[in-house]
């Protein structure tokens, strides 16, 4: 730390203050490094927070696909067994229909 005498605009040396002044300068370029680090810190982390969230929604959509696909298959498993079951009893399953047809109307009536 080497003091400098140097001669101030009012014309009085000052060696403490040109001290002081120098190390206030180096601080402050040590802040603006600091915040430069921080900011691209910051970056990097948002960038690996976007990274993850974007494995997480294709990871949900994939899971979504195999269940929509799981779901389709048995609900054409299900269609199948109804078709079935009414080719085997037509008039059960008429009556079922009427009965639920005539159920639903007293219901949305009132």
């Amino acid at each position: 730390m080497a003091s400098t005498k140097s001669t101030r605009s009012d014309g009085t040396d000052n060696p403490v203050m040109d001290d002081i002044a120098e190390r206030t300068a180096r601080i402050r370029a040590e802040l603006a490094a600091l915040g430069e680090a921080l900011a691209g810190a910051g970056a990097l982390k948002a960038g690996v927070a976007r990274e993850a969230a974007e494995n997480r929604v294709d990871e949900v959509l994939r899971s979504g696909e195999r269940l929509v696909a799981d779901m389709s298959g048995q609900f054409s498993s299900a269609e199948k067994k109804v078709v079935a079951n009414v080719r085997e009893h037509p008039l059960q399953s008429l009556g079922i229909a009427v009965a639920a047809g005539f159920l639903a109307a007293l219901l949305m009536r009132r």
